[in-house]
């Protein structure tokens, strides 16, 4: 059931259109229910329905709601994706104009910062801080499409002069190695749109309707590519909250919104503000709190739901009482309530915050699990895998040539290796191709050079067998390597290689499937899927062994809670230079921590404690604190305070 906002949204279609979806307003059911109208009403082709959001979690749940409203053909034809791996799409279909070819590989995080070390002074190459910089820097660049060349004439600061240097190194592997990074699926379609105008005009023709979800954490680059994309069609549809943008560490903007109006004037403006969720208390503190920032476009939440209990505010005398106090008192509501401890989540500003609260846990032996983000595809040896299964696909992926030359050992020396490295840069080829040059023979020990030779030409036969039977690659691999053994050997624990060995069994059924296609999936390419490996893409994944639904008590940081909801929901360590963070506080950039503390509120559904401490220990001392702003911009009528009682 849509209620009157909602259902004008799904019919407005002739021109452009901004839904501002307030926390808990329903914005995925009209997203579903306008892709739904866009076909069965209006009689738009699927395959030119494009719906992109921010995460490929949100891209399957709009897909999985699909179910039952439209035929399975008609949910595979509509585009249904992240804005990564739309740019992918569109790479995908352009990579010769890019100067690509087919092949190309992905780097994650990890691997552009081991190439970038690799190009770092030795006085550097431990400078952690700097390397992040550097990466954070060339991110910024690229997203503001600007290539080494422009990015240039924009250099504002010495620091900013030393990492064009490296800019330009890292810009020129990539290139030379066939080898893209997660901002070049914004970054290259984009230019290429903005710079071609019969490939502009080609997409533009395959796109009738564009809808884009999570709108406000958008970066500049991605607004780009959507005002490519839809050109003077007016046919799309953003839905997000302003007052949900968090993210200006990532690039996204508030401004967005602002650019929106003016560069489509006829823009339709709705506003989503009846909240499904959260109780009347929960949404009038919430209110009153995200008033204290200025909006281009302003909203208020309300609810046909009871105004329900206060918010308790807990005030503790250190982080280790405030741990105790907020613990115990979730097991005197959950008992009162007869509640399960999956209804309760705790969140924080920051992950160091957690490590207290997880010692009581324990202590208390209540069962929990954290939030870390850590993925499935960080563990050691399924990262090996990935290594080879790169190599296969690209042979000029040096990074992924020097993860798996020696793993297992092959004997093959750091000076051998260096010798290696120095050759092909003088000749401008891949440790690779240098492996069996003529040239290079010469210079190394032949039972090296027969070591080198043999892996070479036994990564050529797996590039064959990829093309006959790529669903027994990864077999074939963990058979001739013999890696079972090898992590044996490796781990000298029985229990740890026996975990990793199971882990590499789901793997390579998991892999087997996705080539083949089963389960009622299209078969996916090699290359296609480690692209996706790259982007996250199967996120579902890092929780293979775990069970989803278990009784567990909820830890994440509120960026991390974004698009989740809980019965009861606790925020600790609500202190000036917490949450506000003291970089904001310095910086001067408070708004976003109140929306930060915004979400944060809106997370819950039925009851919300918050609590702060007098007193912390920084560094090993002990410092006063002073409660956060935010605790006194809030409806105090609606709070109920509570001292420390342990």
């Amino acid at each position: 059931m849509l209620n009157t906002v909602q259902k004008k949204a799904i019919h407005i279609i002739d021109k452009p259109c901004l839904i501002l979806a307030g926390a808990g307003s329903g914005k995925t059911s009209v997203i579903i229910n306008k892709v739904i109208t866009l076909i069965t009403i209006y009689q738009y082709d699927p395959k030119k329905i494009f719906a992109v959001t921010f995460t490929n979690k949100a891209a399957k749940e709009i897909e999985l709601r699909l179910f039952n409203k439209l035929t399975i053909q008609q949910i595979h034809d509509i585009t249904i994706s992240t804005f990564h791996a739309l740019g992918l799409k569109i790479i995908r279909s352009e990579y010769r104009l890019l100067g690509l070819k087919k092949n190309f590989t992905l780097f994650d995080e990890n691997e552009q910062l081991r190439l970038l070390k690799s190009f770092i002074n030795i006085n550097k190459n431990n400078n952690i801080f700097f390397l992040k910089q550097l990466l954070y820097q060339i991110s910024v660049w690229k997203n503001r499409l600007l290539n080494p060349k422009l990015a240039y004439q924009y250099i504002n600061s010495s620091l900013e002069e030393e990492c064009i240097f490296f800019y330009e190194k890292y810009d020129f592997f990539l290139k030379q190695h066939n080898i893209l990074d997660f901002n070049d699926l914004i970054f290259l379609p984009t230019v290429l749109l903005k710079n071609n105008i019969s490939i502009r005009l080609r997409w533009q023709k395959k796109i009738q309707y564009l809808l884009v979800d999570e709108y406000q954490d958008i970066n500049i680059s991605q607004y780009e590519l959507i005002k490519l994309l839809c050109g003077d069609n007016n046919n799309f549809t953003v839905v997000g909250d302003n007052d949900q943008s968090i993210y200006s560490w990532r690039g996204a903007r508030q401004k967005i919104f602002y650019l929106l109006k003016c560069d489509f004037p006829t823009l339709n403006i709705i506003k989503m503000e009846q909240n499904y969720r959260s109780s009347g208390c929960i949404l009038h503190a919430a209110n009153i709190l995200i008033s204290n920032n200025e909006n281009f476009f302003n909203k208020k939440l309300f609810s046909n739901l009871d105004y329900g209990s206060k918010i308790y505010i807990f005030m503790s005398i250190n982080e280790i009482q405030e741990a105790k106090q907020i613990i115990n008192y979730i097991q005197f509501h959950k008992n009162i309530n007869n509640n399960k401890y999956y209804d309760y989540a705790i969140l924080y500003r920051s992950n160091y915050q957690v490590q207290v609260v997880e010692a009581e846990l324990i202590c208390q032996n209540i069962p929990y699990h954290i939030y870390s983000g850590r993925s499935f595809f960080d563990l050691l040896e399924i990262k090996d895998l990935l290594a080879y299964l790169r190599l296969i696909v690209n042979h000029k992926d040096d990074l992924a040539f020097l993860r798996i030359i020696n793993t297992p050992n092959r004997r093959i020396g750091l000076i051998t290796l260096d010798k290696l490295k120095k050759f092909a840069m003088r000749n401008q080829i891949s440790l690779f191709e240098a492996s069996t040059d003529a040239r290079i023979i010469k210079k190394i020990n032949k039972n090296i050079s027969l070591k080198l030779n043999h892996f070479v030409l036994w990564i050529l036969k797996l590039s064959i067998d990829l093309l006959n039977k790529p669903e027994k690659i990864l077999n074939n691999i963990i058979k001739d390597i013999d890696y079972f053994s090898w992590i044996t050997s490796y781990h000298n624990n029985n229990n740890i290689s026996e975990k990793r060995i199971q882990d590499i069994i789901f793997f390579s059924k998991w892999l087997r499937t996705i080539l083949l296609g089963q389960n009622g999936n299209f078969p996916i390419k090699l290359e296609d899927v480690l692209i996706r490996f790259a982007c996250g893409d199967f996120e579902n994944l890092t929780q293979h062994n775990t069970n989803q639904k278990s009784n567990k008590l909820h830890l994440m940081t509120i960026h991390a809670s974004k698009g989740l909801e809980f019965s009861v929901v606790c925020i600790i360590g609500v202190e000036e230079g917490t949450l506000p963070h003291q970089k904001s506080i310095i910086d001067d950039n408070i708004t976003e921590e109140r929306r930060l503390m915004y979400v944060g509120i809106t997370r819950a559904k039925k009851q919300l404690f918050l609590s702060f401490c007098k007193n912390k220990r920084k560094f090993g001392v002990l410092a006063p604190l002073k409660p956060s702003r935010f605790l006194f911009e809030l409806p105090q009528q609606a709070m109920h305070w509570i001292k420390c009682n342990i």
